[in-house]
């Protein structure tokens, strides 16, 4: 298949919009020193330059400068374009690409050309074939955690991680119509291996690099097409560098570790991008290795990559998370975690309550009462007493504003004891762990008489691991005689 018709496909020019343009857009910000007033940081991704700075308004932008392109490398690509659009060749590797540029820049006699702008021109070819084109360098970036778009008349912003006091930093990317806007997302869509029309207006899916996608096409559900992809790292956080972070502290890792042996279930809860899932994936590595762990999850957000028995199971609503989290429980896993409760799954973690299996989830709620209220109204009252009395500990986890700047921090932790929840960390006054309920009911669990040292000794376990997931692993490995 020729390059440009798979990008026909890819990106899903049809009769059904008005033709999108083939010929080469890039990304320049030739005024970004008179835009900025003051230049926060300035960092390559491959070979585009990326600017953050604040603008004479006071808003926040993520400037891109891609190569410069001249009249001569534009209409070389879009001679070499038309050329691949109208031939066929295999293009199933980068390396079938730089042949065939090659070989039509020998049949229309544009070797000097390709030879000169060699680097610059399969950046390009590259980007708008195999890559996301104008949004290639965003969603390339390892600091960009959201990518989004409210209207296509509007330039889309991003969630950088290093600066999220800004909320969202406005880019210099900008749809130049709506059936531009349009076609991007089909290409989005076909990227995940599904499909977005007037039938169907609205997609939820994962990119192949795993990135979390909504989208919307516009009528009849939004004023405008719009997406938000939520991008996840391949490789999970681990606890040491969320300590280093400044996310918790080593006596939270600790508790968490000993609650996993334990097989109780706990619960992270937080608001919308409060980091809930990344704290849940490290919780998770503090874990035996040899665990069975499944996972039941709308969207692959929790990994552990280096885990033989981990598993994963899929479900796009409650009716399906539930029948998944069903076939789970008869896997017998060590720990059932629920990626995120919205409905009746919560059911299955009353089952892995009775079953013996560790159980964890995340959930949107920001006091104690806010999830006893949520649970209520998802399960009969026989069920909601029983996953309310075993729900063995909550963590909150924010955003917190410290000055100028916005942290992700777990601010309280809460035990529960009989009928109410009892505080035992709290991130201004400190923590009263040994003194819980919950050191005293993991002595029992894990019998342990001397679980106050454990405990001690699992914190100067971690105290002296290097970050680094792997090396977690190995530690893990080594402390369970692996």
């Amino acid at each position: 298949m020729s390059l440009l018709r798979k990008i026909h496909d890819v990106f899903g020019w049809n009769k059904s919009v008005s033709p999108i343009r083939k010929n080469l857009r890039y990304l320049k910000s030739d005024k970004a020193d008179e835009l900025c007033l003051e230049v926060l940081k300035k960092y390559n991704v491959g070979m585009a330059e990326v600017t953050i700075c604040i603008d004479k308004f006071g808003v926040a932008r993520y400037l891109i400068n891609e190569p410069f392109v001249d009249e001569t490398l534009f209409n070389a690509y879009n001679q070499i374009m038309e050329h691949l659009y109208s031939s066929y060749f295999n293009l199933e590797s980068l390396e079938d690409v730089r042949k065939a540029v090659n070989r039509v820049a020998s049949q229309i006699g544009l070797n000097d050309v390709v030879q000169k702008y060699y680097d610059v021109l399969m950046y390009y070819i590259i980007r708008d074939s195999r890559g996301y084109g104008i949004l290639d360098v965003v969603l390339k970036d390892d600091n960009i955690e959201d990518v989004e778009l409210s209207d296509w008349r509007k330039p889309i912003t991003v969630v950088h991680r290093d600066f999220l006091s800004y909320e969202a930093l406005v880019t210099n990317i900008q749809f130049q119509s709506e059936e531009e806007a349009k076609s991007y997302i089909d290409k989005l869509a076909m990227k995940c291996g599904k499909a977005i029309s007037y039938a169907k207006p609205e997609l939820h899916g994962t990119l192949p690099e795993g990135f979390r996608i909504a989208a919307t096409i516009g009528d009849p559900v939004s004023s405008s097409p719009t997406f938000s992809i939520r991008k996840l790292p391949g490789v999970p956080i681990d606890i040491v560098k969320l300590v280093k972070q400044n996310v918790l502290n080593y006596n939270i890792a600790s508790l968490i570790w000993l609650i996993n042996d334990a097989k109780l279930f706990y619960v992270i809860a937080g608001g919308s991008g409060s980091g809930k899932t990344t704290l849940l994936n490290a919780f998770l590595q503090l874990s035996n290795p040899n665990w069975k762990i499944v996972v039941v999850q709308d969207v692959p957000e929790i990994k552990l990559p280096l885990r033989p028995r981990f598993m994963q199971f899929y479900g796009e609503d409650s009716d399906e998370l539930l029948q998944r989290c069903f076939t789970a429980l008869r896997y017998r896993p060590d720990i059932l975690v629920v990626g995120e409760v919205r409905g009746r799954e919560i059911t299955a973690l009353v089952r892995a309550i009775a079953s013996g299996s560790g159980s964890a989830t995340t959930f949107h709620a920001s006091t104690p009462d806010e999830y006893e209220l949520a649970i209520r109204g998802l399960l009969p009252r026989d069920l909601y007493t029983m996953l309310s009395l075993n729900t063995a500990l909550m963590v909150f986890i924010s955003r917190v504003r410290k000055g100028y700047n916005v942290e992700r921090k777990v601010w309280k932790i809460y035990e529960r004891v009989g009928d109410e929840w009892r505080e035992i960390y709290d991130m201004d006054k400190g923590d009263s762990i040994l003194k819980s309920y919950i050191i005293k009911r993991l002595a029992k669990r894990l019998a342990r008489d001397d679980i106050e040292a454990e405990y001690d000794y699992r914190i100067k376990v971690l105290e002296n691991a290097g970050d680094g997931y792997e090396s977690i692993e190995r530690i893990l490995k080594r402390y369970y005689g692996l």
